[in-house]
């Protein structure tokens, strides 16, 4: 049973590590991420956070460091997103059929 916690561990830090290895890649190319995206960037630092907490030794610090990267990922995701312009449609203003349907 404990061989199967751990395994479930290990799997669960590589998925949350590829995620933060993907947005960090999205930022460094200048996509930036949804609000869904954001959301679930939140929850995965709060789950990271707690599991920091709840675990001992070698784990509780990976989780921490996991935590901390996923925080200033999202940080700098939610700075880009403030900053990037609103992106409006401008085709549906300058169509008159899209006004009249």
């Amino acid at each position: 049973m404990s061989d199967n916690l751990w395994n479930d561990y290990a799997k669960f830090f590589e998925a949350c590590s590829g995620v933060l290895d993907r947005v960090e890649q999205h930022r460094d190319s200048g996509i930036a991420l949804s609000e869904s995206e954001l959301s679930e960037l939140r929850t995965m630092a709060l789950n990271l956070n707690t599991f920091g907490r709840v675990l001992h030794g070698k784990r509780a610090r990976e989780m921490r460091l996991l935590a901390e990267r996923a925080e200033r990922a999202l940080g700098k995701a939610e700075a880009a997103s403030a900053l990037a312009p609103i992106q409006e449609d401008s085709e549906s203003e300058d169509d008159p059929a899209a006004v009249t349907g």
